[in-house]
């Protein structure tokens, strides 16, 4: 069974690890992407029978801010171009402003 697909407030909170962390990829070691992951688990968005063992992992979360940086123009590199156009559509509506950015992740 796949996983669902990332929503909005999903790819917003990881938009905002990834400027946060200075538009750096973070590993699935990182604290902060495993912290991430946790909460993404707790968001509740689907429900149990929609995920498998690996729903939001640190990895796939890393993964997730690599997507990321194959969006952002001021990253040198091509990142992992595999993600999803709601990732090009949630970076054209924050990236030009983080502060709007950090206060709907807040809010999330």
């Amino acid at each position: 069974m796949r996983n669902p697909d990332w929503t909005r407030d999903e790819l917003i909170l990881a938009l905002e690890l990834y400027f946060r962390s200075g538009r750096r990829q973070l590993d699935a070691t990182h604290p902060e992407v495993i912290a991430l992951s946790g909460v993404l688990n707790s968001l509740g968005v689907h429900d149990g029978q929609e995920r498998n063992a690996e729903f939001r992992n640190p990895n796939g979360t890393a993964m997730k801010l690599g997507n990321f940086s194959s969006v952002d123009p001021d990253r040198p590199g091509v990142g992992l171009a595999r993600g999803n156009k709601l990732e090009r559509v949630i970076w054209d509506e924050f990236a030009p402003n983080p502060e709007r950015l950090y206060q709907v992740a807040d809010a999330i």
